[in-house]
């Protein structure tokens, strides 16, 4: 055997232990993704009627900058019922259920153990603070 064929054969079973250790560690933070998911800790965002985000009935929002903190309404779905009572894009959702909300995951987080058939906001619009309830569909999920 020459010089050449046991070098490259060392080369190749070289190769074979750091690729062997990256399966490792992709199936370790799949197992840790999944594990995070089960627990609550991590929701995947949900895709109703092609909107990015149905974690809220009729609308949408994200985290933002809003003078009065929270979470801004950034688009609402025009025969809804959260439009039928006067939400607008712009709001802030200052609370869900009394709790302060600042980011969308703490939004998630909690909206994915409530089991309330609805959903009370407080919402800021123009310095002017209200409070909104909203239905659950009959599924349970929030949206309308």
């Amino acid at each position: 055997m020459t010089a050449e064929a046991r070098f490259s054969g060392r080369a190749a079973g070289a190769r074979g232990l750091p690729g062997f250790a990256l399966i490792v560690a992709l199936t370790v933070a799949v197992g840790i993704v999944l594990l995070l998911v089960w627990s609550g800790w991590v929701v995947p965002a949900r895709s109703i009627d092609g909107q990015a985000d149905a974690l809220f009935p009729g609308f949408t929002a994200e985290s933002s900058a809003c003078p009065a903190g929270g979470l801004v309404v950034t688009s609402l779905r025009s025969d809804s019922e959260a439009a039928g009572d006067g939400i607008e894009v712009g709001d802030c959702i200052v609370a869900i259920d009394g709790r302060r909300i600042e980011t969308l995951d703490q939004a998630r987080r909690y909206l994915h153990n409530d089991a309330m058939p609805a959903l009370s906001l407080d919402l800021v619009h123009d310095q002017h603070r209200r409070q909104l309830k909203l239905a659950r569909n009959a599924g349970g999920a929030h949206g309308s």
